[in-house]
């Protein structure tokens, strides 16, 4: 199951939503960019459960959180964006991400990502992004 999230265009509230309506915080009219779609997917690790939920951060704003196994869909404007999935900062706890960028075009208008824990060795809290096809993603 995937989650839809928009940003209020008045006062910066970013919020889980179903579709075009107001916004629960100031009760602007919030509408979808008809343009493109971010679609990242946090994959099952082979170790459990391991680690918290990912922040998703596009153009270095928080747009959310996705959990374990779990996908989240951000409508974007066309263009350039830098995309990045890190651990929530607990403590602040050396939790790290490697960014991905990519462009939303006419042509290309949903971008699929997968996001995964970096494994070199045992333990680590570095995130990695990695471009993915919709064969690749869970049902929406």
């Amino acid at each position: 199951m995937s989650k839809l999230v928009l940003k209020c265009p008045r006062c910066g509230t970013v919020q889980y939503v179903k579709g075009d309506g107001p916004c629960w915080k100031c009760h602007t009219m919030v509408v979808f960019p008809k343009d493109g779609v971010i679609q990242v997917y946090r994959m099952a690790s082979c170790l459990g459960k391991f680690g918290y939920s990912m922040e998703i951060y596009i153009n270095g704003i928080l747009f959310g959180y996705v959990g374990y196994n779990e996908a989240i869909r951000i409508p974007v404007p066309y263009g350039h964006h830098h995309v990045m999935a890190k651990f929530m900062d607990y403590k602040l706890s050396k939790y790290k991400g490697i960014g991905l960028e990519c462009d939303v075009t006419p042509n290309n208008r949903i971008v699929y990502l997968k996001a995964a824990r970096v494994i070199p060795g045992y333990r680590t809290n570095t995130t990695i992004l990695e471009p993915a096809t919709a064969e690749e993603m869970p049902p929406v």
